[in-house]
């Protein structure tokens, strides 16, 4: 009898030593998860706060922010977002806005990884001389371009991105793609300061932040939302494809700027 109950005590502490083993795993890797969010987070919120504005002769300024889509299975995924920050250090936004386009190597690139749909990535092109014009019918197949040439360098913000791909049939079929979404909102936007003057009754009634707003110039804010989903256990099998242990984040930037037509 004395050994059938401790048998049966036996069982159910094994049971309580595995719940905890895999209460602690599960809390670990969300720990873990969290921390690689908040650190790429922080990090793309402190270059998009420093993005530089340009302003060529005839031409509205420009601040260097840009969300550039990729096709997958026949969609567009806004999955790209471009910094003109200066580089890896950032502050050329210290320069005020500056009368020349940007260079390729003063971009940051936040994207997935080409070689891995899991890892998120930083791209710099410090080798690229050349200039890039945000409002160029071009910059956006030059950039899908520049993310795929030997000249990329990327470093890794995370290795937990959620990986997505069709299945047919059971099994894995057409590219993969990792599961981050970015937003760009321009206030005002571009359509609503299309063909309004300076110093109108128009200019001033524009949804201008904070309301403020001259008859030369007020302030823009443009904010960049975007939405990832990471996975809360370090990769297995289980979870490399279409995982539904994933859990979404979501992040914020602005940068605002003077707007002198």
């Amino acid at each position: 009898m004395a050994m059938a109950i401790s048998s049966i005590l036996i069982v159910a502490l094994g049971g309580i030593v595995t719940a905890t083993q895999s209460a602690w795993s599960h809390t670990k890797g969300i720990e873990d998860s969290q921390a690689q969010v908040t650190a790429a987070f922080d990090r793309i919120k402190m270059m998009v706060s420093q993005a530089g504005v340009y302003q060529i002769s005839g031409q509205p300024p420009q601040v260097g922010l840009a969300v550039v889509t990729h096709s997958w299975n026949s969609m567009d995924i806004a999955n790209t977002l471009v910094v003109w920050a200066g580089g890896r250090n950032g502050g050329i936004n210290n320069n005020g806005i500056l009368a020349r386009l940007p260079n390729i190597n003063e971009l940051l690139i936040y994207t997935i990884d080409p070689n891995d749909s899991h890892n998120l990535v930083e791209i710099a092109l410090p080798g690229v001389n050349s200039t890039i014009d945000f409002n160029s019918p071009s910059f956006n197949s030059t950039i899908r371009s520049v993310i795929q040439s030997n000249s990329a360098e990327s470093a890794l913000l995370s290795n937990r991105v959620k990986k997505t791909q069709f299945m047919l049939s059971g099994s894995p079929w057409g590219p993969s793609t990792g599961n981050i979404r970015f937003e760009i909102i321009k206030t005002p936007s571009d359509a609503s300061l299309s063909g309004v003057n300076p110093g109108t009754s128009a200019w001033m009634e524009l949804p201008w932040p904070q309301g403020t707003a001259s008859a030369n110039s007020g302030l823009r804010q443009v904010t960049i939302n975007y939405e990832m989903q990471f996975e809360s256990t370090e990769r297995s099998s289980l979870n490399d494809i279409n995982s539904s242990t994933a859990l979404p984040f979501f992040g914020s930037s602005s940068r605002y700027y003077a707007h002198t037509p």
